[in-house]
């Protein structure tokens, strides 16, 4: 299902969201739940594919689980449980958990809200988007050479493992990584000839940086632009709420 959002629209919504989700203070969990609520209807309007949205929010949250599971036992607080390790104990403090609720919270609607935006839309299209946010040029194609052409660098890394297995016999850890050293050589050099050869072959076909695509009808229009500013507004007022600390 398609979106009665345009690409600029759901960029500027997912960056807005995401900039005031980032800037919840510790411990306001009621300020958090308005901006769950909020962002619950911006996935619905989104319209990404359901089993697809969970596969990539539960895939790419394990990061920030795993890379903050030690933050209760890293701040100073009041210990609520204590681990003796024998060799040093840890404390769970309670300004810890809070820390560590506040940031997987923050990670999780950050998460949600980018996976439904990248599932929703298609590659091109978010790099129009792009564009159309004024991204800089430059750094459009950038992204878009490294999406198209990644695969070349993997299957450059796969022959030059398997070159490695087939030659090295005596497979000690100096041996293997000189030589893994040297296919890390070879693939830079390699990827700077084909990124000039990729380079020269687009702009002899018209490639000029930009990305053109025809919008939909249904994502033009007054009921775009107020669903935009809705959604600019909403968060902004969540968090003047915050601010004068009404509830």
């Amino acid at each position: 299902m398609s979106s009665i959002l345009n690409i600029r629209s759901k960029l500027i919504i997912t960056l807005v969201n995401i900039f005031f989700i980032v800037s919840v203070a510790r411990g306001r969990y009621l300020i958090f739940a308005f901006y769950f609520l909020a962002t619950l209807i911006v996935v619905f309007l989104f319209k990404p594919d359901f089993k697809q949205l969970v596969k990539r929010v539960s895939l790419v949250f394990l990061y920030p689980f795993f890379i903050s599971i030690f933050i209760p036992f890293a701040n100073e607080g009041a210990a609520l449980a204590k681990i003796d390790l024998k060799i040093f104990t840890l404390a769970v403090t309670d300004n810890g958990l809070a820390i560590f609720a506040t940031v997987l919270i923050k990670s999780f609607l950050s998460i949600m809200l980018l996976a439904s935006l990248i599932v929703s839309t298609d590659e091109i299209e978010l790099l129009y988007g792009l564009r159309k946010i004024h991204l800089p040029k430059v750094i459009v194609s950038i992204i878009f050479l490294m999406y198209r052409y990644i695969f070349l660098i993997v299957e450059e890394s796969r022959t030059g493992q398997q070159a490695i297995k087939s030659r090295v016999f005596q497979k000690s850890y100096c041996t293997v990584n000189r030589r893994l050293t040297n296919v890390m050589g070879n693939l830079f050099i390699k990827s700077l000839d084909r990124a000039e050869n990729v380079y020269r072959s687009m702009e002899s076909r018209g490639f000029d940086g930009n990305f053109y695509i025809m919008e939909k009808e249904n994502a033009k229009g007054s009921l775009n632009i107020a669903l935009l500013l809705i959604f600019i507004l909403t968060p902004a007022s969540i968090k003047v709420i915050e601010l004068i600390n009404v509830i």
